[in-house]
């Protein structure tokens, strides 16, 4: 199985809970035979903004996105951003995973989700903590108290939310500044800092973008598959935010056991309390360290294993534990690396976690219980649902700092206490069981295979070298392809195709027409075939045009997952500029008649993405529902060649099928191949047919209009032929007079007998 990992950390950078369950778990699939990618994010200044670092560590693919924030210019960035989601898709898209597990999304783009989702990739989601609804991820507000959910958002993020794009790149200078000054100057500067910014922050804008960002989550919350809850007070929080309870399951962490056989426990007369955390304000140690302040002295030792961390940036707490941390009995030992946690663990007789945050189910509780170790922690979140006060652990309500010392107390006073706690420790779930039951899940919401017949039409005009590379492609796609048919319209010499197409001959169906009948014509007679073979859907496909292997399934899930969708096209490059586009769709004006190539010339810099609804779509590859030829008939010979795609679509959007640009998939083409890119009787068909579209659909009754509109589309062609290669300027606005020209007689199909 290819399973994708994303998490907003990964360590040996970082070292949190989430990050730390998320290496094990990634470890765990790769021992199984998984293959698995992990996509995350790291933040150095040092190098370019959204770069991507590639390592691959105990046989584990890690995607590194660097993404310090410099470049954010809206709070919208700060959770989506289009750059980001464009470096991870290019490498999801390369690993073709079969389901991916979000742990975290914070500091990478949310809109990732959505992405798998229109690749049909399933996602599930672990719930560590609350930043879908907090952009916090703590329900613990600005001025250091548990806030009760979303309806209250607006508080915090009022300073940033209300801040315009020019403050956002102020920040960015603030922070740059920052890692070149000493601790203390830059935490003046962010200080005032943040003080200008609250001045200059609307609240209104704030409440706005809370809003936002609130609709925007759940949004992103739909497109989850299945979730996993590690606590039920996680559970209920997130039901109550919208997300269905049926689709929540709940799942304790899995720790690996194997360390924590290895460590030995020694008695001492003191009573040994251990901290293990960041010294952050939500994780509130200044409660754990006032409350031993009003212990009898000598009778306990305090270990502290952590490092102090501000708390989103706000420093204030600093002044409040940092003294504390020196009082007599206290050892703070720094932050330690994680694999020394069991050492820490046995060095200690009880483990306090004095969290005034609704923490979701703390890792540090299950490494201390398989360290057998018990817990004396805060009545709040889901920690209760661990610690069973009197059996496992001692429970006190959140911030009670007298509540703690009386814990404490009873631990020193009542001799038998610890070890009637210590035998009530509870097994800890493994991490091989946690793994097993993730994986049946994964199993479980992998999408069904779909049974769409689909059958391509590959179009051949004197490019036998082409139709090979053409094909070559399309056998070599993901999804099965029911019949793969090469039309041949080329009037030369029976065997040049059969010559060229011989390593794959017996792979495809040939049919002959022996003249040329245009793209339309010969489209015709594939698209006949294989509605007769019994197709569900007809891929119609340029003898140009080479397809990434994942192409054709892409475009058969994003007709699937729209309803009232009946064609669909990718996102067209071109082979000789592959980071330039050549069309992301067509947009068409009835009203003036002009038509354009939408991106046409760009370079493509994250413009893929979503599927969405367009006027029409390059019939140089063109995924055709079996309904709309049922409905509309097939394409319109009259136009011979060029303009009939956009026809098509049209038609279709009349007969109430939608046309959608899958902007997941991706094939490279090159025009002219068969006729010349820089023939003049490009331009000839193009005024021709441009003139017989616009009339076709807005046929105009007021002789004035449709003059103007005709005079309008001439003089855009005529513009056209200015400004294109080949031939003489001459020839190329004499191809448009002779095009308007049949036009005008109602002269159509195939110009070889007229002048050229």
């Amino acid at each position: 199985m290819r399973v994708l990992l994303i998490v907003h950390g990964f360590p040996p950078s970082a070292s949190g809970g989430t990050e730390l369950y998320a290496d094990a778990h990634a470890r765990e699939l790769r021992r199984r035979g998984d293959d698995v990618l992990v996509v995350t994010r790291e933040q150095d200044p040092g190098r370019d903004e959204y770069a991507v670092r590639r390592e691959t560590r105990d046989g584990m693919r890690v995607i590194w996105i660097n993404n310090t924030f410099r470049k954010a210019r809206s709070f919208e960035e700060t959770y989506r951003s289009d750059a980001i989601d464009a470096a991870a898709m290019r490498a999801i898209d390369e690993f073709r995973p079969d389901v991916a597990h979000v742990h975290h999304l914070t500091c990478l783009s949310t809109t990732m989700v959505a992405r798998l989702r229109e690749r049909s990739i399933p996602v599930v989601a672990t719930l560590h903590d609350y930043w879908l609804m907090c952009h916090r991820g703590q329900l613990y507000d600005m001025d250091f108290h548990v806030c009760g959910g979303p309806d209250e958002c607006h508080r915090c993020v009022g300073a940033a939310g209300g801040l315009g794009a020019a403050a956002h790149a102020g920040a960015g200078a603030v922070r740059a500044l920052e890692r070149r000054l000493p601790d203390a100057a830059a935490q003046g500067l962010r200080s005032a800092a943040e003080r200008a910014a609250a001045l200059m922050a609307s609240s209104a804008g704030g409440d706005v973008e809370h809003r936002r960002r609130t609709a925007h989550m759940r949004a992103i919350c739909g497109d989850v598959a299945e979730w996993i809850a590690p606590s039920r007070d996680i559970r209920d929080r997130f039901v109550q935010f919208g997300v269905q309870a049926d689709r929540i399951s709940l799942s304790s962490y899995g720790v690996d056991p194997s360390p924590f056989r290895r460590t030995a426990r020694s008695a001492s007369n003191l009573l040994r309390i251990g901290y293990l955390g960041s010294l952050m304000a939500s994780k509130a140690p200044h409660v754990l360290l006032e409350a031993v302040r009003q212990l009898p002295a000598g009778t306990f030792s305090l270990d502290i294993f952590g490092g102090y961390a501000a708390y989103h940036g706000d420093d204030r707490y600093r002044a409040k534990v940092e003294p504390l941390l020196r009082q007599d009995g206290v050892t703070p030992h720094g932050p330690i690396p994680h694999a020394r946690v069991p050492e820490a663990l046995a060095s200690i007789d009880v483990l306090v976690v004095p969290s005034v945050w609704p923490e979701n189910s703390p890792f540090v509780i299950h490494e201390a219980f398989l360290a057998g170790v018990p817990v004396v922690a805060s009545r709040i979140g889901g920690i209760p649902e661990l610690v069973v006060d009197g059996k496992s652990g001692l429970l006190f309500e959140p911030g009670d700092t007298a509540g703690l010392v009386l814990a404490l107390g009873r631990l020193s006073s009542e001799p038998r206490l610890l070890a009637t706690l210590r035998a009530g420790i509870p097994a800890v779930r493994t991490l091989d069981d946690d793994v097993t039951a993730v994986r049946t899940l994964y199993q479980r919401v992998e999408p069904a295979q779909s049974t769409s017949k689909i059958a391509a039409v590959v179009l051949n005009y004197g490019t036998p070298d082409e139709t090979y590379l053409a094909v070559r492609s399309l056998l070599a796609s993901r999804y099965p392809l029911a019949e793969v048919i090469v039309v041949d319209n080329d009037e030369g010499p029976d065997d040049r195709l059969r010559e060229a197409l011989a390593p794959v001959w017996n792979r495809v169906t040939a049919i002959r027409n022996r003249r040329n009948l245009g793209f339309s014509g010969g489209m015709n007679v594939g698209i006949r075939d294989a509605l007769a073979r019994g197709a569900d859907a007809v891929l119609l496909v340029n003898s140009d045009v080479i397809a990434p292997p994942d192409s054709v399934g892409l475009l058969e899930r994003a007709l699937s997952a729209a309803s009232g969708s009946g064609i669909a096209g990718p996102v067209v490059l071109r082979r000789s500029e592959p980071d330039r586009v050549a069309s992301l769709g067509m947009r068409y004006l009835a009203s003036t008649g002009r038509m354009r190539h939408v991106g046409f010339g760009e370079r493509l810099n994250g413009q893929t993405g979503r599927a969405r609804q367009i006027d029409g779509v390059s019939g140089c590859f063109m995924l055709v529902r079996r309904e709309v030829f049922e409905a509309i008939g097939l394409l319109d010979e009259d136009y011979f060649f060029s303009f009939e795609d956009l026809d098509f679509c049209l038609r279709a959007r009349r007969a109430g099928f939608s046309t959608l640009l899958a902007g997941a998939a991706v094939v490279y083409h090159e025009g002219g191949r068969s006729m010349g890119a820089t023939s003049p009787r490009r331009l000839y068909f193009a005024a021709r047919n441009h003139l017989r579209l616009a009339r076709r659909l807005k046929p105009e009754t007021n002789a004035v209009a449709a003059a103007g509109r005709t005079a309008s589309i001439v003089m855009l062609n005529v513009a056209h032929a200015i400004r294109a290669k080949g031939g003489s300027i001459g020839d190329r606005i004499g191809a448009v007079v002779r095009g308007t020209r049949d036009y005008l007689a109602n002269r159509f199909g195939d110009d070889s007998d007229r002048g050229r």
